[in-house]
C-alpha cells in the first residue's frame, strides 16, 4: 500500500501489475493476486495501520530539526479538519448529506516541526467541535484552532487546567470589555483588550484577551481570542497566522497522496489506506532529513517514486541545494542614462537626427 501510495497506482489491479513487473520489489512483497489483495484490504483491522503510523511519527519525533520559532511561544499545536467527498453510492455508511456521502479528517498537527500528531477519521456529518476533546488534552501547550471549534465552556476548562488557546471569534460573539492595554505606534494590532465573553446562558468565568488584527486577503478586522497574557499584542497575532501551516499539509497530501481516490469502499479500506498515506509522509520526511533539509521535498518525493531502488548517495547527488535569490544588481550610470533617454524618445521628447 506504500507503493501504491507512492507510485500513484489508480486501483488495486494496477498495484497487482506494479508488482509483477518489478522483480525487485516481488522480493520484498512476494506475488499477490487481485483477489488475495481485495480481500486484505477490506478486512485488515485499521489497527494494524494505526500502529504503523505511530511508529514511524515515534521515529520522525527523533528528528526535531532547526527550531526557526521563538522559545517564549513554547510548544503550538493546530487542530483543524478536512472534508473528503465520497459517492454515496459507494460509500452509503459515510454520513454527510442526504445526497451526498463524505468523511472527515481530523488532525492534531504539530507546528514546530511539520507533521501530523494524532489523527481521527469521521463520518462527514460530525462537527469539528465534537472532536476537540480528544485532541486538547494537555496543559502547558498552546493550541490554535479556527473558529468553528468556539466552545465557551471548553475554553473555560482550558484556563482552569492550564490549557493554552488561540483561535478566531465568531463575528455574533458578545464581548464585554474589562481593560484595554495601550498599543504602540505603528502597530499592526488595531486593538488589544482583557474581555468576558458570551452572553446570559454562556458568560465564562474565565476573562480572556481579545487582538483585533486585519484580514490581508479581505482587508476586513477580525477578533483573536486567547488566555495567553504573557506574550505581546503582534506576537498572538503573528502565532495564528501560523495555523495556515496545517491547511498546507491538507492541500499538500491532497495533491500528492491517494486520500481522494479510494482503494476499497469499506470503512475499514478507507481509514487503512488514510493511515498508509500519513505514515508514507512521515517516511518521506524522515528521508527529506536524512538528504539534508536544504533540498527540495517536493523533488525529494518525485525522484524517490520515480526510482525505487535509487540509493541515498544517488538522491544527495542528484538533489540540488535551495539557493536563496542573489542580490540584485544596482544599474551602472549609464544604463540609468539609456532607458531615461529611451522613454523620452519614445514619447517624442527628443529626435535621434
Amino acid at each position: 500500500m506504500l507503493y501504491a501510495q507512492l507510485t500513484g497506482k489508480e486501483s488495486l489491479r494496477d498495484i497487482v501489475k506494479g508488482i509483477e513487473a518489478d522483480k525487485n520489489l516481488q522480493q520484498h512483497t512476494g506475488t499477490i493476486s487481485y483477489s488475495q489483495l481485495c480481500r486484505k484490504n477490506s478486512d485488515r483491522e485499521p489497527e494494524i495501520f494505526k500502529r504503523m503510523f505511530e511508529v514511524a511519527l515515534a521515529e520522525l519525533k527523533k528528528h526535531h530539526g532547526i527550531r526557526n520559532i521563538p522559545g517564549s511561544w513554547d510548544i503550538l499545536k493546530a487542530l483543524d479538519a478536512t472534508l473528503i467527498r465520497l459517492c454515496i453510492s459507494l460509500f452509503p455508511w459515510a454520513n454527510y448529506q442526504s445526497t451526498k456521502a463524505a468523511i472527515k479528517v481530523h488532525v492534531l498537527y504539530d507546528i514546530l516541526v511539520g507533521y501530523p500528531e494524532n489523527i481521527v477519521v469521521t463520518e462527514g456529518i460530525i462537527h469539528d467541535k465534537d472532536k476537540m476533546a480528544s485532541f486538547v488534552t494537555k496543559p502547558g501547550i498552546t493550541y490554535i484552532f479556527d473558529r468553528g471549534y468556539n466552545d465557551y465552556k471548553e475554553y473555560d476548562r482550558y484556563c482552569k487546567e492550564g490549557i493554552f488557546f488561540i483561535t478566531r471569534l465568531k463575528r455574533n460573539a458578545v464581548i464585554e470589555i474589562i481593560s484595554e492595554n495601550t498599543m504602540l505606534k505603528g502597530s499592526s494590532v488595531l486593538c488589544d483588550r482583557e474581555v468576558i465573553l458570551g452572553g446570559f446562558y454562556t458568560k465564562m468565568q474565565h476573562p480572556l484577551r481579545i487582538v483585533e488584527v486585519t484580514d490581508s486577503s479581505t482587508g476586513e478586522s477580525f477578533y483573536i481570542a486567547t488566555n495567553r497574557f504573557d506574550l505581546c499584542a503582534e506576537e498572538i497575532a503573528e502565532i495564528y497566522r501560523l495555523r495556515w501551516q496545517i491547511e498546507l499539509f491538507f492541500k499538500w497530501i491532497k495533491q500528492h497522496l491517494k486520500i481522494k481516490h479510494f482503494y476499497g469502499t469499506s470503512f475499514n479500506a478507507v481509514l487503512n489506506q488514510i493511515y498508509t498515506a500519513l505514515t508514507l509522509f512521515c517516511l518521506l520526511k524522515l528521508m527529506h532529513i536524512l538528504v539534508g533539509t536544504n533540498n527540495n521535498f517536493l523533488d525529494l518525493v518525485r525522484l524517490i517514486a520515480g526510482g525505487l531502488w535509487n540509493s541515498i548517495a544517488y538522491l544527495k547527488e542528484t538533489l540540488s541545494p535551495v539557493k536563496p535569490p542573489g542580490p540584485k544588481r544596482k544599474r551602472l550610470k549609464w544604463e540609468k542614462e539609456y532607458v531615461a533617454f529611451y522613454i523620452r524618445y519614445m514619447f517624442g521628447k527628443v529626435s535621434l537626427y
